[in-house]
């Protein structure tokens, strides 16, 4: 095992108890969303996440027994609910011809339908009934909606009591979903719209600190040291002399850690959107050198993120290189949780990629990730993985997480990290 994942698990199999209630604690001050996911690194010194999702497709990569604790969660936390809903629709994104997110959607919705309750989908920009077809050829029908005063509902007349949001809102707050009576989870308002990367780490930097003060821990161990920089603008090359030094500055504070951890690599960074997701707007960099001399075609990749929205606020973020492999390709894990808590996995690959990079780019695939539940050697012939780590993944994602639970918006001036 890696010294990350030594450390982890002693810690785990020393003070499991202690770490359950402190995660219990932070969990009662201020609740997970509905599901999310959470994309690590691991380096071998170190295990961090690099994003957060609020909105997570993938429901397809995971394993049989995940899916059973996914639906076991989902249907504890309708139970819970003021008034457990009878009727749930879920609203994707406008992927119709992407055949993998259809797949995802497809056992996301069999999921929910497991619970219990009754299941439709419907779609935000369609004015037809649409019946498309998943990459396994499952079927799916996504339904035009409508509003009855402060009630959504679909043109069939379908009314939910609970609306579950699958769509991560880039382009803007959907009209149609505003001021409804009907709970919409999570909120389009942590959208990517208005959503920052940057505070999700300013968030995830608090809980980690803390983290690390009560149980002995580097908090460096576990997170990357980021900047934030806005406003840019990469087509008239505005703003990019604040970007060079927040390159600067991580590298420099990356250099002392590795110096204080006996790490012999040469640090680098990945400069990326403080919005959105998709692999979009993003670019690796190993000096500040490197944004002050970029070219047009550099410039136009990193100006414009998913469905078209510009990108003029970015976050440069500490590279981890991966250690992870599938098969001998690279690899990173993700994790998904169900009310905070994790319930399985996959990885991340890809063959055209190397060990420093963006694996989330043209050429990713995804394999399973075996767990706790799975990791005999039945799971060993599945798939070829580097080491099977899902409890000591999952604590770090369940910090990423929480950290989600503590995002802040509207007007905060969440300043620099460094």
């Amino acid at each position: 095992m890696s010294a990350i994942i030594t450390q982890l698990d002693a810690l785990l199999q020393k003070r499991r108890p202690d770490i359950e209630n402190w995660l219990h604690e932070k969990r009662t001050e201020n609740p997970p969303y509905f599901y999310s996911s959470v994309d690590l690194r691991h380096s071998g010194p170190k295990l961090a996440p690099v994003d957060t999702n609020l909105f997570p497709a993938g429901f397809n990569n995971l394993s049989p027994a995940a899916c059973v604790r996914a639906r076991r969660l989902m249907e504890s936390r309708f139970s819970e609910m003021p008034i457990p809903p009878k009727r749930v629709l879920i609203i994707p994104e406008n992927h119709t011809r992407n055949l993998a997110y259809l797949e995802n959607l497809a056992v996301l919705s069999e999921l929910v339908a497991q619970t219990g309750v009754e299941v439709q989908i419907g779609n935000l920009t369609t004015t037809e009934t649409l019946s498309l077809t998943s990459m396994t050829g499952k079927p799916i029908t996504e339904l035009a909606l409508k509003r009855d005063g402060n009630t959504l509902q679909t043109e069939s007349g379908f009314t939910p009591d609970f609306i579950l949001l699958n769509n991560d809102c880039t382009s803007g707050a959907p009209q149609i979903l505003r001021g409804l009576t009907q709970p919409v989870e999570p909120s389009y308002r942590v959208g990517w719209y208005r959503r920052r990367k940057s505070e999700h780490f300013r968030a995830y930097e608090q809980i980690v600190r803390g983290f690390g003060e009560i149980f002995g821990f580097d908090p460096w161990l576990i997170s990357a040291v980021f900047h934030r920089c806005g406003v840019v603008n990469f087509s008239e090359q505005k703003g990019i002399e604040c970007v060079a030094l927040g390159v600067e500055k991580v590298l420099h504070t990356t250099r002392r850690k590795y110096e204080e951890h006996g790490i012999t690599e040469t640090p680098y960074a990945f400069v990326k959107a403080d919005s959105g997701t998709y692999g979009m707007g993003i670019m690796t960099v190993r000096s500040g050198d490197e944004l002050l001399e970029l070219n047009k075609k550099t410039r136009n990749k990193m100006k414009v993120i998913k469905e078209g929205a510009q990108n003029t606020e970015v976050i440069i973020q500490e590279g981890i290189p991966t250690i992870d492999q599938v098969e001998g390709v690279v690899a990173e894990p993700m994790i998904y949780l169900v009310d905070g808590v994790p319930v399985g996995g996959a990885f991340r690959i890809n063959n055209e990629r190397d060990a420093l990079s963006n694996l989330n780019a043209a050429g990713m695939r995804f394999a399973g990730m075996c767990d706790q539940a799975e990791c005999g050697d039945e799971a060993k012939d599945k798939v070829q993985v580097t080491e099977c780590n899902f409890c000591v993944f999952g604590l770090v994602a369940t910090l990423a997480t929480l950290a989600a639970s503590r995002e802040v918006y509207g007007g905060l001036d969440i300043g620099f990290s460094i």
